[in-house]
């Protein structure tokens, strides 16, 4: 399972389905869930250790999405508009997070479950083609 975290950055040599759009798509994502993890988690210092769990998210399954982007153009459409919405309108997500406890912290082991739950299950696939 620990495969899945290898590379965080495919490789863009020849066919690759990360070269286009690829850091196009997986930037803003990283940036975006970093940003929304920072502003859900920090306020708490009991949740600051969660803010990891958002920066991953954006790392990994920002780059699964970006290969997604790759297949369908509308995807790629709608992780910047996502983005952009996410620095454009942050003061209701920060005020969200400022006001909240346990929701920031559900939101952030919901998305650590999903991470882990791709994890597993791109590892799996990865063995039953072998």
């Amino acid at each position: 399972m620990l495969s899945y975290f290898r590379t965080p950055f495919p490789s863009t040599q020849g066919f690759s389905a990360y070269r286009m759009p690829g850091i196009a798509v997986h930037g803003p994502l990283i940036l975006a869930f970093t940003f929304v993890g920072f502003v859900l988690c920090w306020p708490h210092a009991v949740l600051r250790p969660l803010t990891i769990i958002w920066v991953l998210a954006g790392l990994y399954l920002g780059r699964d999405i970006a290969v997604l982007c790759h297949y369908n153009g509308l995807l790629t459409l709608v992780c910047w508009g996502a983005s952009a919405l996410v620095f454009i309108k942050p003061a209701p997500i920060a005020r969200f997070g400022a006001s909240h406890i346990v929701i920031p912290a559900l939101l952030s082991a919901a998305l650590g479950t999903v991470l882990f739950l791709v994890a597993f299950a791109m590892a799996r696939e990865k063995s039953s083609t072998l």
